[in-house]
């Protein structure tokens, strides 16, 4: 994996090292209104991240790709993701820290991301889920030229698809 540049952004292949500052944006509840995963305290998020590091699945037949995003200025704002499929699927996730939200981070590292994934990873079609409520993940797949696509599975949640150039 390698750094992304994006508009406004950078994103740093994630490591076990960026858990002190990491950690302190992800503890905010108010992130997890509409997710789950709330860390528990910072020494089992650094175990967590020392598993992501090896960027595989357990068995080998997943890319588990995370980046943290900065900001112009360097500060640490959230982090992406994606488990790449070797069918060429990729399914993405964004978290961006309520103190940085509606600046246009999650829209800018995202895509930044959806052109790493179809240049390095051969990735030619990403989904992302959002809880149904969550309305400005939506609204931000929309804008990013998702559609939605029917998944009984994950009701009451929602699925969006985008195939990729």
């Amino acid at each position: 994996m390698q750094v992304v540049r994006g508009e406004g952004v950078v994103l740093e292949p994630q490591v076990v090292a960026h858990a002190a500052q990491l950690y302190p944006l992800l503890s905010d509840p108010e992130l997890y209104h509409y997710m789950d995963g709330k860390p528990a305290d910072e020494a089992a998020f650094r175990v967590r991240l020392g598993k992501l590091e090896t960027r595989l699945s357990g068995d080998g037949s997943e890319d588990w790709l995370n980046w943290v995003v900065r900001d112009d200025a360097g500060t640490m704002v959230g982090y992406v993701q994606a488990t790449v499929y070797r069918n060429g699927l990729a399914e993405v996730a964004w978290v961006i820290g309520t103190a940085f939200q509606r600046r246009g981070h999650a829209r800018a590292a995202t895509l930044a991301m959806l052109d790493e994934l179809a240049v390095t990873y051969s990735v030619n079609r990403v989904r992302g889920q959002a809880d149904a409520g969550n309305i400005a993940s939506i609204r931000l797949m929309e804008r990013m030229g998702f559609r939605p696509i029917p998944d009984l599975e994950v009701q009451p949640d929602v699925v969006y698809e985008k195939t990729l150039p």
